[in-house]
């Protein structure tokens, strides 16, 4: 027997969102047809933004209008709303499928297996649906509280959560449905974390709730056999390890099996626990159309068993992650590399950037002239670090930036201006760092060692400075969305780097404030340059000239490159 209608996930408010001065819930069937009139989703946490746009909003119109063509989706951001055919469409097939969007159906709950149970009935507080809630053994003492009496869940923000957990749930050890065959004592080990658990995920906002769901639809003919999750069928408890077989498939893909447990009080229905178990397992990295993440290149060496055979070095593919704590603006190289290229210096041949699908889309719309070059575009980032098996959530990271459209096509000059103020900002972390290391050889300490690639273990003045930059780096980003003149642009890059220059002064002078006399009369170190065995002064003057002059190599609009005769500042050599 079907649920009551007001279980319809087109009926009941569950999508959060921005409409102009109230933030409201509302149904699925709204948030796509009246999109244009909301300002964008009013998430609690921002890894709910990718959830809720993959596994509801994004494949539902994908499926409702066969695929996407380019020109579609480019007279959809022009017109800014759906043809009044493009709606009808939408309609109907909500309409057509609404079976699969019951949440609380007996016999195809949505997001769900019906009759899900463990053997022996364990049913889990909904906090197991928060994958980053404290819980069991690890709850901190301020945290007891709510890991002991949990709030039970509103129907609207249960849907949510579903989404969530599938995107993002943590792996490992996963207890065993009733009638899955491939449990072992009960349990299923080696659980794959949610689908968005290994990369960074980039998602671009548009004006309004409708440009960000097209700025979200992956454009192309729709692969055969592939269909959302709701289009296959009831889920059951048997689990499968295979490839997805398209776009939809991917993002609606079951990693989890859940089912909600509820409880109705006084005519309301308020979901109280869930069963969860495990589910669909991919094989392989990650699918090639993976819309949402940028991706990295790296030179990857096998070494092989016999010593006759040479090492052989391929370049691979991985996802890019977004490190612990880093401003979206810091990975401003791996969203504008819509090209991937390989510089001639080592480094850059063994690690090279590749932007994601969606944003490449972006950049050809705006070359074709199919998107206007100050199209507001914004960038939301997010997510999650697990320990190293992978069953504990240990950080949530994410952020947002305004991302000139322009930024993204090499034929504009906007795009070597942004690459310009990310260079400069971390060339200036990078000599703040080489500052206070110096002061502390100055003063007989060792630096720590960081290895390329690697985050130091205490708090470096680096840090700092990028803290004290990410308001003016925002503010250019912003103010080039515009996409002003190169007069305005000229006269935008003069006053960033006289900010730039004031911030970076006010970190080095902490440094060098009340120093010591070992740091004014300095110190000697033998050190191997070469090959060779070099006597090195360490000491304050040295210091703070050395930072100065990169200061003035890196803010040339300041500072002006001398074209003859410029002197090169070079550490003193005994």
């Amino acid at each position: 027997m079907s649920a009551p209608d007001d279980c319809l996930i087109d009926r009941i408010g569950w999508v959060p969102v921005h409409a102009g001065d109230v933030t409201l819930e509302v149904p699925l069937r709204r948030a796509l047809l009246e999109g244009h009139t909301l300002d964008g989703l009013a998430v609690e946490s921002a890894t709910l933004v990718p959830a809720i746009l993959r596994q509801a909003l994004v494949p539902v119109v994908l499926a409702a209008l066969d695929g996407v063509t380019a020109e579609e989706w480019a007279d959809m951001l022009a017109l800014g709303r759906f043809t009044d055919q493009q709606a009808e469409a939408i309609n109907c097939y909500l309409t057509e499928h609404a079976d699969a969007f019951r949440l609380f159906d007996a016999a195809r709950p949505f997001g769900q297996a019906a009759g899900l149970e463990h053997a022996n009935g364990a049913v889990k507080p909904v906090t197991a649906l928060t994958c980053y809630t404290a819980s069991g053994a690890n709850t901190p003492l301020w945290d007891i509280e709510r890991a002991l009496f949990p709030q039970p869940l509103t129907p609207g923000a249960a849907v949510r959560w579903i989404l969530h957990t599938q995107c993002w749930d943590t792996g490992g050890i996963k207890g065993a449905a009733v009638g899955d065959g491939q449990a072992k004592a009960g349990k299923v080990y080696g659980s794959q974390k949610g689908a968005l658990s290994g990369m960074g995920v980039t998602v671009p906002v548009g004006r309004t709730l409708f440009d960000t769901i097209v700025l979200n639809l992956p454009s192309g003919p729709r692969a055969a056999g592939d269909k959302p999750v709701w289009e296959r069928g009831p889920v059951g408890p048997q689990w499968v390890v295979r490839r997805p077989s398209g776009v939809l498939d991917w993002l609606t893909w079951q990693g989890r099996r859940i089912r909600l447990v509820y409880q109705e009080t006084d005519g309301a229905r308020l979901v109280t626990g869930v069963v969860l178990a495990a589910g669909d397992q991919w094989e392989g990295g990650l699918p090639e159309f993976e819309p949402h993440t940028c991706w990295v290149n790296r030179a990857v060496t096998t070494v092989p068993k016999s010593s006759k055979t040479k090492p052989k070095t391929e370049i691979s593919r991985f996802p890019y992650r977004i490190r612990p704590g880093r401003s979206a603006w810091r990975g401003l190289d791996a969203l504008m590399a819509v090209e991937r290229t390989y510089a001639n210096s080592e480094r850059q041949t063994r690690l090279a950037y590749e932007t994601s699908l969606l944003l490449t889309q972006t950049a050809r719309a705006v070359l074709v002239g199919d998107l206007p070059a100050d199209y507001p575009l914004r960038v939301v980032t997010c997510s999650m670090g697990y320990d190293p098996m992978g069953s504990i959530v240990q950080d949530v990271t994410s952020d947002s930036m305004p991302l000139p459209v322009t930024a993204l096509c090499t034929d504009y000059r906007m795009r070597q201006s942004v690459v310009r103020i990310h260079a400069q900002a971390e060339a200036l972390a990078v000599a703040v760092d080489r500052l206070a290391d110096h002061i502390l050889l100055a003063l007989g300490g060792r630096p720590e060692q960081v290895k390329a690639g690697e985050d130091p273990k205490g708090q470096r003045q680096s840090s700092r400075l990028l803290h004290l930059l990410e308001p003016y780096v925002t503010r250019f980003l912003a103010g080039c969305s515009t996409a002003p003149d190169d007069e305005v642009l000229d006269r935008a890059h003069l006053a960033f780097e006289t900010l730039v220059e004031r911030a970076a002064m006010q970190v080095a002078e902490d440094v060098l404030h009340r120093l010591p006399g070992e740091a004014f009369n300095g110190r000697m170190v033998e050190e191997k340059r070469g090959g060779k065995d070099v006597k090195v002064v360490y000491r304050q003057v040295e210091a703070e000239r050395f930072f100065r002059a990169a200061v003035r190599r890196q803010l040339t609009y300041l500072y002006p490159p001398v074209e003859s005769g410029a002197a090169v500042e070079k550490e003193f050599v005994a």
